[in-house]
């Protein structure tokens, strides 16, 4: 049989930014305005990975339900 495999993959990260502001609210505004794909991030060691999965059975292209739902039977 063939299956295809979905992976997806949340990694907590971390980074630190200092900036310079006149207030918080003007932090806040210039926070907002950075590029996150610049920052230099780092594995958060204190939390585990979550992965989710999803898998498929693509060789089998029968889409109907068994409305009787009949257990397999055993060889």
């Amino acid at each position: 049989m063939i299956y295809k495999f979905k992976v997806w993959v949340w990694l907590p990260m971390t980074t630190e930014v200092y900036l310079t502001a006149l207030d918080d609210k003007d932090s806040i505004k210039i926070f907002n305005k950075l590029d996150l794909k610049g920052f230099n991030w780092r594995d958060d060691g204190m939390r585990n990975s979550r992965v989710t999965y999803e898998v498929e059975n693509v060789q089998n292209t029968d889409k109907s339900i068994n409305p009787k739902r009949e257990s397999r039977k055993e060889s």
